[in-house]
C-alpha cells in the first residue's frame, strides 16, 4: 500500500536553485527586452519587485497622443510616486524622460518632475518651455541628449548655448525655430551629434556649422514628403532622415539603445568606409540594409 501521508517537506517552499546573480540577471534582461512585462514580473516575488521595480522607472514616456506598446505611467501616479517614496528611488531610477504635456499640467508639475530626476541622460521636450523652466533644466548634470525647442528660453535674446543646459551635451534635436541657430554652437564643449527638424534652408544652416569639426553627425529630419536636394554631399557627416514615428524611435533609442541617432552613426561610418557612394544622403529611419547595417 502506498503511504499517502504528506511529508511537512511538501509543503515547505524552498529557494530557487539558481544563483541569485543569475536569477536577478534573467529577469532584469527580460524586462528591459518587454517592458510592458515589468507589472506582471513585479508579482512574481518580493525579491524579483526590488530588483526591477527601477526599470519601471528607468523610462518615463508621457504623451498625449498617439498610443504606443509602452507602460505609460499616468503623471498623477508619478507625482504620487515622488512624494511618497524616497528621493533615492526614483533619482536614481530615472534615465530617459519624454514630455509632451502641451500645457495640460501646470508649470510646478514639470519642475517637480525634473526636479526628482536629477539623473537623467536623455530629455525630450515637445512643448514650449518659457524661461522659468532654464534653472530647473540647468541642474541636470547628467543630461547628454536633449530634444527641444531652445528659443521660448531665452526670449527676446538669441539662444545661450553657453548656459550649463548645454554644457555636458553630445547629443541635441532641436525643433520648430532650428532655422535661426547662431554659429556659437561651438560653446557647447561636448556635442557632436546635431539634428534640426526643418524641410527647407537645409544648405545654408550646414553652410553656417560645417566648419565645426566637432561635429560628428549633422542631420536633418522630416516627417513627411522629401527634403529639398542640396548638393553637401562632400561632407560625409551630413544626412537627411525622414521620420516614420518619432515617438516610437525615441522609444527604441531609451529602451534598446536603437534609434535615428544609431542609425545615422552607421550609415555614416558606411559612407566614410565607402560602402556607400558619397553623393547618397537620404534615408528613412525604417532602413536597414544590410549592406551597412550592422
Amino acid at each position: 500500500m502506498f503511504n499517502t501521508v504528506s511529508s511537512p517537506a511538501d509543503h515547505i517552499v524552498t529557494e530557487p536553485r539558481l544563483p541569485p546573480e543569475l536569477e536577478r540577471s534573467i529577469f532584469e534582461i527580460a524586462a528591459l527586452l518587454r517592458p510592458t512585462d515589468i507589472p506582471v514580473l513585479l508579482r512574481v516575488a518580493w525579491r524579483v519587485k526590488h530588483w526591477i521595480e527601477p526599470l519601471l522607472y528607468r523610462v518615463i514616456f508621457l504623451p498625449t497622443s498617439e498610443r504606443v506598446d509602452f507602460p505609460v505611467i499616468p503623471v498623477d501616479i508619478l507625482l504620487t510616486k515622488i512624494s511618497t517614496r524616497s528621493g533615492s528611488f526614483i533619482g536614481s531610477s530615472v534615465l530617459h524622460i519624454f514630455l509632451e504635456l502641451e500645457g495640460v499640467h501646470p508649470a510646478s508639475v514639470v519642475d517637480i518632475i525634473l526636479t526628482a530626476c536629477p539623473c537623467i541622460t536623455n530629455l525630450f521636450v515637445l512643448e514650449e518651455f518659457t524661461p522659468q523652466y532654464l534653472p530647473t533644466l540647468n541642474r541636470l548634470e547628467c543630461l547628454l541628449r536633449l530634444t527641444i525647442d531652445p528659443l521660448p528660453l531665452f526670449p527676446p535674446s538669441v539662444v545661450d548655448f553657453g548656459a550649463p543646459l548645454f554644457r555636458r551635451l553630445t547629443h541635441l534635436e532641436l525643433i520648430d525655430g532650428s532655422r535661426d541657430l547662431p554659429s556659437d554652437i561651438t560653446l557647447m564643449p561636448n556635442l557632436t551629434h546635431i539634428a534640426f527638424n526643418i524641410n527647407s534652408g537645409i544648405a545654408a544652416l550646414h553652410v553656417r556649422i560645417q566648419a565645426n569639426t566637432q561635429l560628428r553627425c549633422i542631420a536633418f529630419l522630416h516627417r513627411s514628403g522629401v527634403a529639398e536636394i542640396s548638393p553637401i554631399s562632400e561632407d560625409a557627416r551630413f544626412l537627411c532622415i525622414q521620420q516614420t514615428n518619432f515617438r516610437a524611435d525615441w522609444l527604441h533609442g531609451a529602451t534598446i539603445g536603437v534609434d535615428y541617432w544609431e542609425l545615422a552613426d552607421a550609415f555614416i561610418a558606411a559612407k566614410q568606409a565607402g560602402k556607400i557612394d558619397r553623393s547618397q544622403y537620404c534615408i528613412s529611419d525604417t532602413d536597414r540594409d544590410p549592406s551597412w547595417w550592422a
